[in-house]
């Protein structure tokens, strides 16, 4: 049975899905495409993803208490067994990536000496006894570091009044569209992995509202962030950077003896990066225990980490082929993040004509007799 999810929790998860990785690489590549419109980017990638993760709420309606994993297995054997397969390959690849992002990230800006090798097994060892306590413990630390990231983007705009010049932002009705689109290209994969919530929570708890909230003010929150590094540091400079919202905390001065506030703001941040990897790992061993019921997922936690790792390195050989894979690498999404849940929409969705016109068995027809009742649940 999964573990009860509450509404405040699904918001909180969508935010650490959809923002953790987004944060660090994709800014830089929407920006140089929209220019000062890159947070409009935003907007397209927040309509589709509401209206795939609505075609799956529509979906869960009719299992209440399995997940999608489940679902699909218990109803389509095979079919369900090959889908479900396929998108944890796709997370595998996820975590992969995830994995060398935040090691080439902290390599470049906090470490600078530490072997990237080092960092990478660090943060898996992490993930590792993170995924071990199972999806209340994952939970617990979305609570706790997602708030804070929250209450940390609220802080920072008035930190940034001095940095901030709103002539970056002109002209302020001179959009190209093409490169909006273009940006909007590039943000999607990365926006689009709530996709993975259905897989690990019941349909009971999958609820519209909270895909709402949560993609929604996920949205309004990166646009603040475009928003300000586009303002702070001007298009020019931001689109070129590796990691732009770094180099935004950099911009952060209190006074003139605390010129290092990103060193704070990195020591917020990074938690949640660092729980995204563990969702990353929670999601393939849990689907691997649904697509094989005799595995534990228990004791599979650390070999696919360690196969991660190794990924990881052999996927990217460096941050620059990270960087340029995201362009590809969204015709992939696409397929998982828009085209399944179309396709579950259509055929894993409840169908009020078949459960109406079922075959009524002799006791049922004999209990409608009896009681005068003729509507049935559907099976």
């Amino acid at each position: 049975m999964n573990q009860k999810v509450t509404h405040r929790q699904m918001v909180l998860i969508i935010m650490l899905l959809s923002f953790s990785s987004t944060l660090l690489q994709p800014h830089a590549q929407a920006i140089f495409y929209a220019k000062q419109h890159a947070y409009l980017c935003y907007v397209p990638v927040i309509l589709i993803m509401v209206a795939s993760m609505w075609m799956l709420s529509r979906v869960q309606r009719r299992f209440p208490d399995k997940d999608l994993f489940e679902s699909l297995v218990e109803r389509f054997p095979f079919l369900g067994r090959v889908m479900g397969s396929l998108y944890i390959t796709f997370f595998f690849f996820v975590l992969a990536r995830d994995i060398r992002l935040t090691g080439d990230y902290v390599s470049i800006t906090l470490l600078e000496t530490t072997p990237i090798s080092i960092i990478v097994l660090t943060l898996i060892i992490m993930a590792v006894f993170i995924v071990r306590g199972g999806l209340g413990s994952l939970i617990g630390m979305i609570e706790l570091y997602v708030a804070l990231f929250i209450l940390n983007s609220a802080i920072v705009p008035f930190m940034l009044i001095q940095q901030i010049n709103l002539e970056n932002l002109k002209p302020f009705l001179d959009m190209d569209l093409a490169g909006i689109v273009t940006g909007s290209w590039y943000l999607f994969s990365f926006f689009g992995e709530m996709i993975a919530l259905p897989f690990v929570v019941r349909g009971s708890d999958f609820r519209v509202k909270s895909i709402f909230s949560g993609a929604i003010f996920t949205g309004l929150l990166m646009m603040l962030i475009v928003v300000e590094t586009i303002a702070a540091i001007g298009v020019p400079i931001a689109s070129r950077l590796v990691y732009p919202s770094y180099e935004l905390a950099r911009q952060l001065q209190i006074s003139d003896f605390l010129d290092r506030f990103d060193l704070p703001l990195a020591a917020l941040t990074l938690p949640c990066i660092i729980t995204k990897i563990a969702f990353d790992l929670y999601f393939v061993c849990w689907g691997l225990k649904r697509m094989i019921p005799k595995v534990s997922g228990k004791v599979l936690t650390g070999p696919i980490a360690l196969l991660g790792f190794v990924c990881a390195f052999w996927f990217f050989r460096n941050a620059i082929q990270l960087n340029r894979f995201t362009r590809e690498w969204t015709w992939v999404a696409i397929v998982f993040e828009i085209l399944f849940p179309i396709v579950l929409f259509l055929f894993h969705r409840p169908r009020k004509k078949n459960a109406e016109h079922a075959p009524i068995s002799a006791s049922e027809k004999k209990q409608k007799d009896s009681h005068g009742s003729g509507n049935l649940q559907p099976s």
